[in-house]
């Protein structure tokens, strides 16, 4: 696989972190989707909270079918900790506040026809990838 480092010499002020954050979910979506997930949906907000990807999982995955909602953390690197680790119980509310709007709005997703629900987090974090699945 090919990374584009990104320029950190500039100053962090700099750098548009919209930008940043974009950059590590298209990533985070190209991971799942290389791995046979179904992408459903990206960057789905409501006024409190938001999902970065909502995936299908593959048909050969165990929890198959199973609805997979995901709170991407990438960082350049580990000087403030792992991505994961800022993915507090407040954002995980948040997250499952939005899962529950994202499916009101998509009925034919919902228990019974998909299959469970989970809550993962993909951390990218200098480079290399770690997934939690089913974070609680």
């Amino acid at each position: 696989m090919t990374r584009e480092t990104p320029d950190t010499t500039s100053p962090p002020h700099s750098r548009n972190l919209r930008t940043v954050g974009a950059a590590g979910e298209d990533e985070a979506a190209a991971w799942f989707t290389a791995r046979g997930y179904v992408l459903l949906d990206r960057n789905y907000f409501t006024a409190r909270g938001e999902v970065d990807i909502i995936l299908h999982t593959p048909p050969d995955h165990p929890d198959h079918p199973a609805l997979v909602f995901v709170e991407v953390k990438w960082r350049l690197d580990d000087r403030y900790g792992a991505g994961a680790e800022a993915v507090t119980p407040a954002k995980l509310r948040a997250m499952r506040a939005a899962a529950a709007q994202w499916l009101d709005r998509h009925p034919q997703y919902r228990a019974g026809s998909s299959g469970t629900a989970r809550f993962d987090v993909l951390d990218i974090t200098a480079g290399e990838i770690t997934h939690y699945q089913g974070v609680e």
